[in-house]
């Protein structure tokens, strides 16, 4: 029994720093990839905004596409690369390139919180 409970208090702790680790950039994407063995994004696109988050306050609105990251352009970023990007250290800059939904692009950078 003590040996359960040992485990179970491990399993927690691990659980609650992997939580921890998670990288912020203000906005959650709805993603697409396709391929197996080197999976590779075919489109991003806005899903949400953090209220009060820089992307908002830098002009990131739900809906809008996202077409590049780091100079990786989608469709065609390998997942891998593009994951890597937002999974640096926090306070790392990473920037963003979109396109709204009346066709212009711009771009921000954003630093990982």
């Amino acid at each position: 029994m003590y040996r359960i409970f040992i485990l179970l208090l491990i399993s927690s702790i691990t659980l609650s720093v992997e939580a921890s680790d998670k990288k912020e950039i203000g906005f959650k994407l709805n993603v697409t990839v396709k391929g197996f063995f080197s999976p590779e994004v075919t489109s991003a696109t806005v899903k949400s905004v953090t209220p009060g988050s820089l992307a908002e306050s830098l002009g990131v609105k739900a809906g809008e596409k996202l077409i590049a990251i780091a100079n990786c352009k989608i469709p065609g970023c390998p997942a891998g690369k593009a994951k890597g990007y937002i999974s640096q250290d926090i306070g790392t800059e990473v920037s963003f390139e979109f396109s709204s939904q009346a066709g212009k692009t711009y771009s921000v950078t954003i630093p990982l919180q």
